[in-house]
């Protein structure tokens, strides 16, 4: 790892609470709120200067320059989401050291800031 470039992000995971029982129950909600979910990232994160790193199926991998961007982005969607059609989500917000490589994005932060979503 000595040869990869570090620097210093915050992380936002967000996914949908309950996406895959959703799916079985209502693919046509399903897919609405995934809409909605996928929609909001694109325009918010890029309004906060972050960048979407990869979508996971119904969740998201970004990262920001500046955590103060990331929570308030993390913040203005979660207020998008409580308006209908509501979008059930869950945000993970860390910050630390990372590297990326082939599109990706890796280091402890990263695994930080998926435990904490998964724990929302």
């Amino acid at each position: 790892m000595k040869n990869k470039k570090r620097k210093l992000a915050a992380i936002l995971f967000a996914d949908i609470v309950g996406y895959t029982a959703l799916m079985q129950k209502d693919e046509a909600t399903a897919r609405q709120n995934l809409e909605k979910f996928r929609n909001t990232l694109n325009e918010k994160v890029a309004v906060y200067h972050g960048q979407i790193i990869q979508y996971y199926g119904d969740g998201c991998l970004c990262t920001f320059d500046s955590a103060v961007d990331a929570t308030q982005c993390a913040k203005e969607i979660q207020q998008i989401f409580q308006s209908e059609p509501k979008v059930p989500v869950r945000i993970g917000l860390h910050s630390g050291d990372v590297f990326f490589e082939a599109d990706n994005v890796y280091g402890d932060a990263v695994n930080v800031a998926s435990r904490v979503e998964s724990m929302g």
